[in-house]
């Protein structure tokens, strides 16, 4: 008699038990999850053209890589959690349809480096303008004491760049691959008002292999290209490597 009570109380609970289970199954609670996503630099201009260039001569441009207003905006908030950010300059191959008549430009994949297809054309890597290319940052003018750290000419002018002398120099090696080029470092702090930094590159324009003159200097022999009349290219990446403040 008393076994069966047990019994039945025992499948009483269990049937309130799964009952209960089901039931909650029923409730959800919703955490609203949003992010508005930016970019913390921006960088002027975005293509920078040398044009139809001839050996021997050397040609400087200008770039300017400052914190975006968004950036700014959140340094500026009640908050301030955001004030440093670091970047590198990174040199890597261009990438086009080779067409010279209707040329058409892609950066090559972030993660495998290769040429992307495109309306179902393949696009190739340009002929290496990078090796030639130099990245070097503006003097300060800040007061911001971390030091932007540039990349310099493969060439070194005796005099000033104006013509070419048998003191000149290049870098003792052979081209190197462009994923051997080392890049650039830069940061810049809201907090110490250091907003931009302004870049400049260099290209003293080598001559063509097998029509290379007499003055060129001995250490430089290497340092040609292979084609005449043709297109040459490089990309310059400018890559985020840290956001950072110090307060936090």
């Amino acid at each position: 008699m008393y076994g069966k009570k047990i019994i039945a109380v025992v499948a009483m609970v269990s049937v309130v038990t799964l009952s209960a289970a089901m039931f909650a199954a029923f409730e959800a609670h919703v955490v609203n999850v949003t992010a508005h996503i930016e970019n913390a630099l921006a960088v002027s201009p975005q293509e920078i053209k040398f044009g139809t260039v001839f050996p021997q001569e050397y040609l400087k441009k200008d770039f300017k890589i400052e914190l975006s207003k968004s950036f700014q905006d959140a340094y500026n908030s009640d908050d301030q959690r955001v004030q440093f950010v670091d970047y590198k300059i990174v040199s890597k191959p261009k990438c086009w349809n080779n067409d010279p008549k209707n040329p058409l430009y892609a950066p090559v994949d972030f993660a495998t480096h290769e040429c992307p297809t495109i309306d179902n054309v393949k696009y190739v890597v340009m002929k290496d303008l990078c090796s030639f290319l130099s990245k070097m940052p503006e003097p300060e003018t800040s007061g911001f004491n971390k030091p932007d750290v540039g990349v310099p000419s493969y060439y070194t002018s005796a005099n000033g760049y104006t013509s070419v002398s048998e003191n000149d120099e290049c870098e003792v090696l052979n081209p190197p691959d462009v994923d051997d080029i080392a890049w650039a470092t830069g940061s810049l702090a809201a907090c110490k008002g250091d907003l931009v930094d302004n870049w400049k590159i260099d290209l003293k324009v080598p001559p063509v292999r097998n029509y290379v003159g007499q003055d060129w200097p001995e250490s430089c022999r290497e340092w040609v290209v292979a084609e005449d009349g043709v297109n040459y290219g490089c990309d310059l990446w400018v890559e985020v490597t840290g956001i950072y403040n110090t307060n936090s």
